[in-house]
C-alpha cells in the first residue's frame, strides 16, 4: 500500500471521525455549561456568618491605571458576612524600575519622523498610546520631547493611585495596598509576596493561620475584571456544598470567566476579524473546556465508577487565574503559586495530586484580546506552560497524590496528546477535510458536517448565549454596568470561524522559532 492509499484509506478516516467527534463534544459541552450557569444564577443562597469561610481576594497589578480604581471599588463592594474577608491589591516596584528605563527612551522617541502608538507601548497604557502618538506627532520638532516628557511624568504609577485609595475614606470589605520589591518574576511573584503577607490582610479581622488556615481560601483575579455581586457567597456555597458531599474541603473552586467585557473595539479589517474570532473561541473554551472540565471532574468525584474507568474520563483542570480560589493548606503544599502562569501550573499540579475541584455557579467578566501582539504574547506563555507536564508531576513528586502512578501517567499523556493537537492539528485536518472527497464521499459528508458543528454552527450559538450570559453578571451596587457593545458583523465572524484554530498557532511556533534559532523571547505583561 502506498502512501498516499494510506493518507486517504486509514489517516483521513481518522481525522475525520475525530473532527466530528470533538465538534459534538465541544457544542454539547457549550451548550450544558451554559445553561446550568444561566439556571443556577436564580438559586444561589446567602453565606451565613458562622458558616462562611474566610476569603482573600488577591488582585496583583502591573501598569492598571486605567482600571485601578474601578476594580477596586468592584471588589470590596462584594457582598459576604461582614469581618471574613479582605481585598488585597499587589503593586511591584517592577514598574517603577520599568519607568525609569522608559523614561531615558524618551529623547530617541521624540526624535523619530512619526510616533506610533506600538512604540509608546508599556510607557502608556495601551488605551492611552494612540492619543499621546498624536499629540507628540501635532506638536512643533523642538517641543515634541518636552510634550512627550511632560504627559509621561504626568502619568500616575498604579502604586500611586491605590495608596491614594487605601488612605481615602473606604466602604464595603476592607482594603489591603501591598507593595512587592523589585524581586523579578511575574504575576506568581505577587500572589506569593502577597502569601507572606497574609497576617496584615487577614489579621486585623482576628484572623490566625494557626487556627483558620482550614477554612480560608485565597481568590485571585486579573486587574480588569468585573464579578458578579454574588461572587464571595458563590464560592462558600460550593465550599460547603462539596464538603457536605464528600466530607473534604475542595482544594479548588473555579468561577466562570466570560470574556465579554468589551471595553475597547477590535480593529478594523482582517486583523480585527481574526482577534474577534479568538474572542468567540475564548468563550467557546471557557464553556466547553475550562468548565466543563472541572464539572467532570466533579461528577467523577461524586460518582461509583471503578477507578479504571476514572482514570481514562479524568481530565487534566486547566484553572484560571481569574476568578480561581484555592484551599490555603493545597497551596501551601505546592509551595505557593508557580511560575511562569499562577492558573495552568497550580491547576496541573493538583489535578496530578488527585486533589478535589469544585464549580462557582457565580461569573466573572474580563475582557478580550484587541491587540495581536498581546495575544500571542498570552499564547506563547500558556504553551509554555501547558508543555511539560512531566516537570509539574516533578514538582509535586514529594507529595501524597490519591491518585495511583498509572492515573497520573494518563493524565501526562493526555496533556502531552492535547499540546500535539495544538501545535498540528489544524494543518493537519485542513489537509484532511480537503482530501476527503478523493477518500469518500462518505468522509467528505463527515468532514463538512464536522467543520460546520465545529465552526459556523457553535460560533452562531455562542453569539446568541453572549447576551444572555453578560446579562445575569450583577456587579455590585458601588459600580457601573459592565460595557458590552453590540456584536460587530456576526455573519462574517461566523462565515470566518473555520478559521480560527490557525489564529492559537502564532505563539507557539513564534515561540519554538525563537528557541531554535537561539533567540531569547521575552514575554513580558500579556496586556489586553
Amino acid at each position: 500500500m502506498s502512501a498516499l492509499d494510506v493518507w486517504l484509506n486509514v489517516v483521513v478516516p481518522i481525522l475525520v471521525t475525530g473532527l466530528l467527534a470533538r465538534a459534538v463534544w465541544a457544542a454539547l459541552a457549550v451548550e450544558a455549561s451554559a445553561q446550568w450557569l444561566l439556571s443556577a444564577a436564580v438559586r444561589r443562597r446567602p453565606a451565613e456568618d458562622g458558616e462562611a469561610p474566610w476569603l482573600v481576594v488577591l488582585l496583583p497589578m502591573l501598569r492598571e491605571q486605567a482600571v485601578a480604581a474601578q476594580s477596586i471599588a468592584a471588589f470590596t463592594g462584594l457582598d459576604y458576612p461582614t469581618g471574613r474577608a479582605a481585598v488585597a491589591v499587589i503593586t511591584t516596584e517592577r514598574e517603577h524600575t520599568t519607568r525609569a528605563q522608559h523614561r531615558r527612551r524618551l529623547p530617541e522617541l521624540a526624535a523619530l519622523p512619526t510616533l506610533t502608538a506600538s512604540r509608546l507601548r508599556g510607557l502608556f497604557h495601551a488605551a492611552r498610546c494612540p492619543a499621546v502618538a498624536d499629540t507628540v506627532n501635532t506638536a512643533p520638532p523642538d517641543e515634541r520631547l518636552a510634550v512627550l516628557a511632560e504627559r509621561f511624568d504626568a502619568e500616575p504609577s498604579t502604586a500611586d493611585i491605590v495608596t491614594a485609595l487605601t488612605t481615602g475614606p473606604t466602604s464595603g470589605l476592607p482594603l489591603v495596598h501591598l507593595h512587592q520589591p523589585d524581586v523579578g518574576g511575574r504575576k506568581p511573584g505577587q500572589l506569593n509576596f502577597a502569601l507572606d503577607c497574609l497576617r496584615d490582610v487577614l489579621g486585623p479581622l482576628g484572623w490566625r493561620e494557626d487556627a483558620h488556615a482550614h477554612d480560608t481560601f485565597i481568590l485571585v483575579y486579573d486587574a480588569d475584571a468585573v464579578p458578579g455581586a454574588a461572587t464571595l457567597t458563590a464560592f462558600a456555597d460550593a465550599a460547603v456544598a462539596h464538603q457536605t458531599r464528600t466530607g473534604r474541603v475542595p482544594a479548588l473552586i473555579q468561577q466562570q470567566r466570560l470574556p465579554l467585557l468589551i471595553r475597547r473595539p477590535f480593529p478594523r479589517g482582517m486583523a480585527g476579524l481574526l482577534l474577534a474570532e479568538e474572542w468567540v473561541y475564548q468563550l467557546r473554551r471557557s464553556l466547553g473546556i475550562e468548565l466543563a472540565r472541572v464539572r467532570l471532574h466533579r461528577w467523577l468525584t461524586y460518582s461509583r465508577l471503578p477507578e479504571p474507568v476514572r482514570m481514562w474520563l479524568r481530565p487534566m483542570v486547566y484553572a484560571v487565574g481569574c476568578g480561581m480560589a484555592v484551599h490555603l493548606p493545597a497551596l501551601r503544599r505546592l509551595g505557593g503559586f508557580p511560575e511562569p502562569m499562577e492558573d495552568v501550573c497550580t491547576g496541573h499540579r493538583l489535578s496530578l495530586l488527585g486533589a478535589d475541584f469544585a464549580p462557582s455557579t457565580a461569573l466573572v467578566l474580563d475582557e478580550p484580546y484587541t491587540d495581536a501582539a498581546g495575544l500571542t504574547n498570552l499564547h506563547a506563555l500558556a504553551f509554555t506552560s501547558s508543555a511539560r507536564p512531566d516537570l509539574h508531576a516533578r514538582g509535586v513528586a514529594h507529595l501524597p497524590s490519591a491518585l495511583p502512578r498509572l492515573a497520573r501517567a494518563a493524565l501526562i499523556l493526555r496533556e502531552w496528546a492535547d499540546e500535539a493537537a495544538w501545535l498540528v492539528g489544524a494543518p493537519l485536518l485542513t489537509a484532511a477535510v480537503a482530501s476527503s472527497w478523493c477518500a469518500a464521499p462518505l468522509w467528505a459528508g463527515l468532514a463538512a458536517a464536522g467543520v460546520l458543528l465545529h465552526g459556523p454552527i457553535t460560533t452562531a450559538r455562542l453569539l446568541a448565549l453572549a447576551p444572555a450570559l453578560h446579562h445575569s453578571v450583577i456587579p455590585p451596587a458601588a459600580t457601573e454596568p459592565p460595557p458590552r457593545t453590540a456584536r460587530a458583523h456576526p455573519i462574517a465572524l461566523v462565515a470566518a470561524s473555520p478559521l480560527q484554530p490557525f489564529v492559537r498557532l502564532a505563539g507557539p511556533w513564534r515561540l519554538i522559532w525563537a528557541k531554535a534559532t537561539g533567540r531569547r523571547l521575552s514575554f513580558g505583561k500579556t496586556e489586553r
